[in-house]
């Protein structure tokens, strides 16, 4: 690994340190400035908690995987890594599948319309 001037690779030799010009250190100064910029507005828009909607709907999702857990089945998903689509199974507890079926279906299937 190799840092500026510094080699990691044979610790036995004695790193030789280069002092940055002025201009290298006020431009890597601009630089951190920039990072920290684009991180604050990157942050800033990340709120603290999930929207009240969001909510709702988690708790929806949760009570339908109980619902499912209570009639011994669960939605597995996987993607398939000979074509990259993903496939949802449904499962009893033990494993075993028991059909699969499409993704769209399997947002059908949360929502409470059906399997």
């Amino acid at each position: 690994m190799e840092i500026g001037h510094l080699n990691f690779q044979d610790l036995s030799v004695k790193p030789q340190v280069r002092r940055p010009e002025r201009t290298e250190a006020s431009g890597f100064a601009n630089k951190l400035e920039q990072v920290q910029a684009q991180r604050a507005v990157a942050t800033s828009h990340i709120p603290a908690a999930p929207p009240p909607d969001v909510v709702v709907e988690i708790h929806r999702a949760a009570a339908r995987a109980d619902e499912l857990h209570r009639a011994n089945r669960e939605l597995h998903f996987e993607k398939d890594s000979s074509s990259g689509r993903i496939v949802v199974q449904v499962r009893d507890l033990a494993g075993n599948v028991l059909r699969t079926i499409p993704p769209s279906k399997a947002l059908d299937v949360m929502s409470g319309a059906g399997l």
